[in-house]
């Protein structure tokens, strides 16, 4: 687990990553908490079967969802992705990054990142991942959600730039964070994918022609493994 302020370079984490057999980074976002049982039915299947085999470096949200009237069920979401196809990639190296939003907390259970009032869930660091990277402005300031997505923006750009890594972003289900990033990572011409038929932000941007036609870096494939 390491923690930087803002400010801060990551350059022994982007090292650690460039261990990866395959010199690619995928970054996966998404859906967490607001995604729909719907959307999140048979999804860890899809991807443990697309990713099989996968020795590259992989970036994600590195938390876990607890439900919060039984803290041994985890709730569904892009985080938990790694774990799901962890089995058929031995070899991947995963890199979690998690914003401090507010003030962590201890429990048995893990380390607590978030416990806002209303939300049916406590999030925690997530306890299956190699590297932890916990990012906060200082450690009197928290941070936003969004520095999550930033994080991994510049830790691509750093393997993209000096050790000769492809890159890819995949979208599944998400809301405005995940467009965000989206929009960010299109723009700097890097390649992305949105998985048609997730729900949500991403089914939004797979469904618009405009801005497909103004991004050919962005593809669209239909939800199922080997598409």
């Amino acid at each position: 687990l390491f923690v930087k302020s803002r400010g801060d370079r990551t350059t022994r984490l982007s090292l650690m990553l460039t261990q990866a057999r395959r010199r690619v980074v995928v970054r996966l976002t998404g859906g967490c908490g607001k995604m729909s049982p719907e959307d999140a039915e048979g999804f860890y299947g899809i991807f443990s079967e697309a990713f099989a085999g996968f020795d590259g470096a992989l970036l994600f949200g590195g938390t876990r969802m607890l439900q919060r009237d039984d803290l041994t069920m985890v709730v569904p979401g892009i985080t938990e992705i790694p774990t799901a196809i962890r089995t058929s990639c031995p070899d991947m190296i995963t890199l979690g990054v998690v914003p401090r939003t507010e003030d962590l907390g201890l429990a048995d259970y893990g380390m607590i990142v978030s416990r806002e009032e209303g939300n049916p869930y406590v999030t925690i660091v997530h306890p299956q991942q190699d590297i932890a990277l916990l990012v906060q402005v200082s450690a009197d300031d928290a941070e936003a959600w969004d520095a999550e997505y930033q994080e991994c923006l510049r830790i691509t750009e750093d393997l993209r730039e000096y050790a000769g890594f492809t890159s890819i972003l995949v979208c599944y289900n998400g809301g405005s964070v995940t467009e965000r990033e989206l929009l960010a990572t299109a723009q700097r011409g890097w390649p992305v994918i949105l998985v048609d038929g997730s729900g949500r932000k991403t089914q939004e941007y797979a469904s618009n022609v405009a801005f497909l036609q103004a991004h050919p870096n962005v593809r669209v494939c239909d939800r199922n493994a080997q598409s």
